[in-house]
């Protein structure tokens, strides 16, 4: 007996629709039956007569940082957070069972912990959320305005070697005139501890060095290495390996951490203009003599 083959549009085709969607629908109603309909005051767990909810589970997941909020999509991490915060709700229930509260160095803690939650909460309100959102043309203003504060200095990386004394120093520096490798000689004979990075330092500009490893290091071109150089450190032979011109930063690359140095600085000059405030109000008085 020969198969007889089903072509699109065929009416074989057109016979089997009918128990194609039975299928789907009783392979949905499957899928659904194992799935229990979690709202947000489905019990996760008891605690004696106390409950944790979803609501509760999702409410202490939001107050998470959110590196550790992105990890709890793992059924697994949930698990374990579930755990958790069954271990803290029992720990506490303990504690009120022992009468913990009263306890004088326990109400200490939460007098002092009242005092910060109110401070956090005045200064929201008074400071915090009176400074709106910084404007992108504010930004450019103070970029126009403030160009200079934005020039990026010329920077150059560079390996050095240290040594104790200029006889050594001068024995190693014949060493890498004769074509010797400077990061394996640093690492042999340098007394930083940089050695372990092949002298390797990385970028720096003029003003992180001290003035005569400065001066030696900014007048080389990458690849050049410098003659012994006495520092109150010691001596060192420097290498340069490439050199980043000083140029002005765009705005767009200050941009974001322009929009942080403004909105801190106005939220500083509404915290002291508001305390300023409050001691008018306020009779206050400091006696520093007594310190």
């Amino acid at each position: 007996m020969t198969k007889k083959t089903i072509r699109p549009g065929g009416r074989q085709l057109v016979h089997l629709l009918p128990v194609l969607l039975l299928c789907l629908v009783l392979g949905l109603a499957t899928a659904n039956a194992g799935q229990e309909k979690k709202g947000p005051d489905t019990v996760l767990a008891t605690i004696g007569t106390e409950k944790i909810t979803v609501k509760d589970f999702d409410a202490e997941l939001a107050k998470l940082p959110p590196q550790y909020k992105q990890m709890a999509n793992d059924p697994e991490i949930r698990k374990e957070f579930l755990n958790t915060l069954v271990t803290r709700n029992l720990l506490y229930q303990e504690g009120m069972q022992q009468k913990m509260l009263q306890q004088p160095e326990v109400q200490e803690k939460i007098a002092d912990f009242t005092k910060k939650v109110v401070v956090a909460a005045l200064l929201d309100k008074e400071v915090n959320d009176k400074v709106k959102n910084i404007s992108d043309q504010e930004l450019q203003q103070y970029y126009d305005e403030h160009k200079s504060e934005f020039q990026q200095p010329k920077q150059v990386r560079a390996r050095h070697i240290l040594l104790k004394d200029q006889k050594t120093a001068e024995q190693v520096l014949a060493k890498l005139k004769k074509g010797e490798d400077f990061a394996k000689l640093a690492k042999e004979d340098s007394t930083c501890p940089s050695k372990a990075r092949g002298g390797e330092l990385g970028f720096f500009t003029r003003q992180q060095m001290v003035k005569e490893f400065s001066d030696a290091a900014f007048a080389l071109k990458p690849g050049e290495i410098s003659p012994v150089v006495k520092t109150q450190f010691g001596y060192h032979i420097i290498q340069v390996e490439e050199v980043k011109e000083g140029r002005q930063q765009s705005f767009d690359e200050v941009k974001d951490r322009l929009r942080e140095k403004i909105t801190a600085e106005k939220k500083n000059k509404f915290f002291n203009d508001y305390v300023a405030a409050l001691k008018k109000q306020i009779k206050v008085q400091t006696y520093p003599e007594r310190l």
